[in-house]
């Protein structure tokens, strides 16, 4: 045990090294902390149209053709906007020496102004750094600070520019200064408002703490990092999110927290993921937007050879889709009858033994109804896994070949095929909705402690507010996970029907080799002699899924609450 902890703080050491260095200031970088300044001259925003199709060399042409104009008539403020994006030009190509240049000529025409000088030392501190000259970049930022704190309410400059000038402080290992800077950046972020930025320079400021062995200061730093973006889901907040697991994993694992450092390793892992999912669907998405084909002149027989070829080909997809569809109608339907004659068996098997249950609980009904709910539960595993296996990766083939038949095509698409794409697409989502409504995702990937936290989530609204504590969880035999799962999910769905209450709470812990379990609330409460069965497993089975896995319940109902108390031996 103590060698794997060795090896798992070798690792968050690289990474933290590697992640910090290059990572952790990333808004050193001058494209998230860009400054721009505005122009009336038709012609120069006329020159950024153009870079902003990609044109680069057509927009240098036009700026060195327009300064020159500018130089002839000393058009001072004409030369200081083309020297500007000239910078901008070299810089996001690479070359930091002719941006710098530049920056120095549009000084020259800057005059007093006091805006205009800071964004240039500014910029120009960004391009010492991005070529390794830190002492020169250090200069240039203090310049852009001196100069900008004479503007007022200049905060959305002042917070940039002391982050960047933190981490020039933190590659020269001065951490008191660093942490200074990313201090005085934060106050200026919380006067803006935005949360996101300061969440990341939050992330950056613990990462000093990190470096310099304060581990309990890192993670309430990296914890302040967290809870201001919340479970927000726009692609800022994803990320930030992101770094804020990842570095809470590091500051626990400094503290030789290994558990927790885990949990937060996974949750990094899962949510960075999906950041590359959505990155990799933004990318296609751009590249596809850039593609043009140039169309060439072809022999009027080829074309209506291959016109003829696709159409074909479509309207065998098109019947191939419509045969699939029908296919997933009827199992849609079959697995509603299933689904409606076994909720009628089951409504008839209680008929017959929900007197006798109360009063005999002998073992032999006890087990009947355990395997008539295990077999409930494996069915839904198997749907679950055919609908996501097979028919989604069907779908996804047609789609594919729709797709190409597109492709092939030499002008207007027939409208056929982009029905088929959207009716394919909607059906691909359904199937998805519906093979995650059947076994939680969640539980199965992260285990009952965080399956348990996400669902009072998303239970919560603004009448009501249930939360989770969990204690000493770790991964159990998936059937038992999923069993007690479904239990709680049950006693939660009971919440939300009849308590009217306003909050709820479940804990979980691990005691000795048993998981116990209390659901509560401040409901109305219910009369246990006269409760009747719900739809689910009700109360009635919860008690006999409980007695089969050996385990206790007690529960204590009044006007002002109702409290659950579950105790069951864990299976591992």
């Amino acid at each position: 045990m103590r060698k794997l902890k060795l090896i798992f703080n070798t690792i968050f050491f690289l990474l933290l090294f590697v992640g910090n260095t290059q990572n952790l200031f990333s808004n050193n970088t001058l494209s998230e902390f860009e400054f721009q300044v505005s122009s009336d001259d038709k012609r120069i925003e006329a020159i950024k149209k153009i870079l902003q199709q990609g044109n680069t060399k057509e927009a240098l042409e036009s700026l060195y053709i327009l300064l020159k104009e500018a130089t002839i008539k000393k058009d001072n403020s004409v030369i200081f906007q083309a020297n500007l994006l000239l910078a901008d030009i070299y810089r996001d190509n690479g070359d930091y020496k002719k941006s710098t240049a530049y920056l120095e000529n549009a000084l020259k025409s800057a005059k007093d102004d006091i805006n205009e000088i800071q964004i240039i030392y500014f910029k120009k501190g960004g391009n010492f750094q991005n070529e390794g000259e830190i002492d020169s970049a250090l200069v240039n930022y203090e310049k852009a600070i001196f100069i900008g704190d004479k503007l007022e309410n200049n905060h959305d400059f002042k917070a940039k520019s002391h982050a960047n000038l933190s981490g020039i402080y933190y590659l020269k290992a001065n951490y008191p200064k660093a942490i200074e800077h990313s201090k005085i950046a934060i106050e200026h972020q919380r006067i803006i408002g935005n949360k996101e930025i300061e969440a990341g320079i939050l992330n950056n400021l613990g990462g000093i703490y990190y470096m310099t062995g304060d581990y309990k200061e890192a993670l309430a730093t990296f914890k302040k990092a967290l809870s201001l973006v919340g479970f927000g889901q726009d692609e800022l907040q994803k990320k930030t999110r992101s770094t804020s697991y990842i570095n809470l994993a590091y500051a626990y694992s400094g503290l030789k927290d290994f558990e927790k450092a885990f949990e937060f390793q996974d949750k990094y892992f899962s949510l960075n993921d999906s950041l590359n999912q959505e990155l990799k669907y933004k990318e296609i998405a751009e590249i596809e937007s850039k593609f043009k084909v140039e169309s060439k002149a072809k022999e009027a027989e080829i074309e209506r050879v291959k016109r003829k070829e696709a159409e074909y080909l479509i309207y065998s997809l098109t019947f191939a889709i419509l045969i699939l569809l029908t296919g997933i109608y009827v199992l849609y339907k079959v697995i509603k009858l299933r689904k409606k004659n076994y909720n009628l068996n089951i409504q008839q098997e209680k008929l017959v033994h929900q007197s006798k249950l109360e009063k005999i609980k002998g073992d032999s009904q006890l087990k009947i109804l355990a395997a008539t709910l295990d077999g409930r539960l494996e069915e839904r595993k198997k749907i679950a896994s055919v609908l996501h296996d097979n028919i989604s990766a069907m779908l996804s083939a047609a789609n594919l070949h729709l797709y190409a038949c597109k492709k092939q095509l030499q002008g207007t698409v027939p409208a056929e095929i982009e029905k088929s794409q959207s009716i394919i697409n909607e059906a691909s989502e359904q199937i998805r909705d519906l093979s995650h409504n059947l076994i939680s995702a969640v539980l199965l990937k992260f285990g009952i402690g965080v399956a348990v936290q996400d669902l009072c989530e998303k239970s919560s609204n603004s009448n009501l507010v249930i939360a989770c504590e969990y204690k000493n969880i770790t991964r159990f035999e998936q059937n038992f996970e999923i069993k007690i799962f479904n239990i709680i999910n049950e006693l939660v769905n009971n919440i939300l029907k009849h308590s009217k209450s306003t909050n709820g709470l479940i804990k979980i812990e691990q005691i000795e080799g048993n998981l116990q379990i209390v659901v509560s609330d401040n409901g109305i409460g219910f009369d246990l002699d006269k409760i009747t069965m719900q739809d689910g497993i009700g109360i009635s089975q919860v008690e006999a899924r409980i007695n089969v896995l050996n385990g206790l319940i007690k529960i204590t109902s009044t006007n002002e609450g109702t409290r659950i108390f579950i105790s069951v031996p864990i299976v591992y």
